[in-house]
């Protein structure tokens, strides 16, 4: 339900909560010069719903230079004449909701071999959700995931998931989420030559279970040879150039890459750009003139692209401003930029690191920020960067289900709650259920203050009360809070809190077992005491 709410509140040409520029089709001409005359980059992001024959707007794209959505077509129809043989890059991602008719995408995009993930629809560079009548994915030729996990989740019909080893396509499987599919058992997956007993397809290990991996019934997927490495290989298994991604046309040619594993400039894949480029949207480099004549939608002032450590931006980064209102570059700010960021529904849910890059640059957030990382792997490094500079927030902060956190530190700058909105019971900071949350701050090297409001604490397992107490001194909150509030029972139960020392009487050794005993222990509150573990090693 979560991620179908995400999906249909999604306005046609938008790019699932990260902000794409609009150039459009006006530089198709300009762009054209940095790429084969055999296709087109097509861009920003390419938003397909409501009518099937909009696929046509996919003829000649090489590379779909931001997202790719297809989505919401009601009507079942015959895609077999749809193909698009030239796509073979996605610089974001890839989303899929609800196309009715559609059976595989291999059909669509036989070619398609790198999704790069640039920027991410909630973590995610490919989704497939609640496509009804598709029965495999068969991107035969996907090679690259290059940033981001997959999603694919509640389509009814779909088979040959087990049979794809995804580590072959990125780096780390762990946040990738399979769910509600047709059952492995009811598909039959069979890969190709396994019915004659002459099987055509590698095999892989995955969940300890040895096995062909393949895409369809006649696509097996493909594995370069051993002798590769990391480097991608030809359909004839010969070892491309370190600077290709995903596949090439001839072994060891720069020129001849499908994709580029770093950047693209006049026909050859390069580790950086040469003078007087920059890099521009992940994956290519362009001279200044071009940067300079795309249009800045995000931009309320109508100002142009920047250029800022090699690179063509939409705005300066965190702890930059432009060098005058039409300037082309950045300058340090002194201190913190000032940035005030307020959200239109008062509350700001931060659920997964795509939500948070709305907050990048952020000083001052005006309303409440709900924050409910349920998963991710290294999240806060992320998360830092894009709220570690919010100073002030005006409302409540809410932190719950969080349990991908183990710190609150990411907030590395927060100085101030205002409370000047709470949650029911005068909370202005409520902390619930967060089972691995273990610190709050660095409470000698930080000032925070909560100038109104409560706060509560509750369910989380792993951090120490202490640790919460010495929030209410640092805060200015202490006083403020009733008994329950802060629950001394269920926050820091499964936390080393507080260390004694056991004074032992005796020991006894037999061959086979040791008694030991030691004084009786008497905590302040005895049903604070469950049992005793004692460890041991041999020595």
């Amino acid at each position: 339900k979560g991620i179908s709410s995400q999906i249909k509140g999604m306005k046609s040409g938008s790019g699932g909560g990260s902000p794409t520029s609009l150039w459009g089709l006006l530089f198709f001409s300009a762009a054209l010069s940095l790429w084969p005359t055999s296709g087109e980059i097509c861009g920003p992001g390419i938003d397909i719903r409501n009518d099937y024959q909009q696929l046509k707007r996919l003829e000649n794209c090489t590379v779909i230079e931001g997202y790719l959505h297809i989505l919401l077509i009601s009507k079942a129809e015959d895609y077999r004449s749809y193909r698009f043989p030239k796509l073979t890059v996605i610089t974001e991602y890839l989303l899929l909701f609800r196309v009715a008719g559609l059976e595989s995408l291999g059909d669509l995009f036989p070619n398609l071999t790198v999704i790069r993930g640039w920027k991410l629809f909630y973590n995610y560079a490919l989704v497939i959700f609640e496509m009804t009548n598709l029965k495999d994915i068969g991107l035969y030729n996907l090679r690259n995931i290059t940033r981001g996990a997959i999603r694919i989740e509640k389509n009814a019909d779909l088979c040959y998931l087990s049979t794809v080893d995804w580590s072959l396509i990125l780096d780390a499987v762990s946040n990738n989420y399979i769910v509600g599919n047709k059952p492995p058992k009811e598909c039959g997956d069979l890969c190709p030559g396994t019915m004659e007993e002459k099987p055509l397809c590698e095999k892989t290990t995955i969940n300890n279970e040895y096995n062909y991996r393949c895409w369809t019934t006649n696509r097996c997927q493909k594995m370069c040879p051993s002798a590769c490495g990391k480097r991608a290989c030809t359909e004839n298994n010969e070892c491309c150039h370190p600077e290709c991604l995903g596949s090439c046309s001839a072994p060891d040619n720069d020129t001849a890459c499908v994709a580029c594993k770093h950047y693209y400039y006049s026909g050859v894949c390069v580790p950086t750009c040469p003078p007087n480029t920059y890099r521009f949207e992940g994956w290519r480099c362009v001279d200044r003139d071009f940067c300079a004549n795309i249009p800045n939608a995000e931009s309320s002032d109508s100002e142009g692209f920047v250029i800022h450590n090699g690179e063509c931006m939409q705005e300066c980064p965190s702890g930059f401003i432009r060098n005058g209102s039409q300037s082309m570059y950045c300058i340090p700010c002194e201190g913190p930029c000032p940035k005030v960021c307020e959200e239109e529904k008062k509350t700001k849910t931060i659920d997964s690191v795509t939500s948070a890059q709305m907050l990048q640059g952020c000083t001052i957030f005006k309303g409440n920020l709900l924050i409910n990382i349920r998963r991710g792997n290294n999240i806060a490094s992320e998360l830092e960067n894009f709220m570690g500079l919010i100073e002030v927030v005006t409302g409540y902060v809410k932190i719950r289900h969080s349990h991908a956190l183990v710190s609150l530190s990411f907030l590395k700058n927060l100085r101030q709650i205002l409370g000047e909105e709470q949650l029911e019971g005068n909370y202005s900071f409520y902390v619930l259920d967060n089972q691995n949350l273990q610190q709050l701050w660095d409470w000698d090297h930080r000032n925070l203050t909560i100038k109104a409001g409560k706060m509560y604490f509750a369910f989380n397992p792993k951090l120490c009360v202490s640790e919460i107490y010495r929030m209410e001194e640092v805060t200015g909150t202490k006083g403020r809070q009733s008994k329950g509030d802060i629950n001394t029972r269920n926050n820091g139960e499964r936390a080393s809190c507080e260390s004694d020392v056991l004074h032992f009487t005796s020991t006894t050794t037999w061959k086979n077992r040791i008694i030991i005993t030691w004084h009786r222990y008497r905590p302040p509150d005895y049903r604070d005491l469950i049992s005793f573990t004692v460890y041991y090693k041999e020595a």
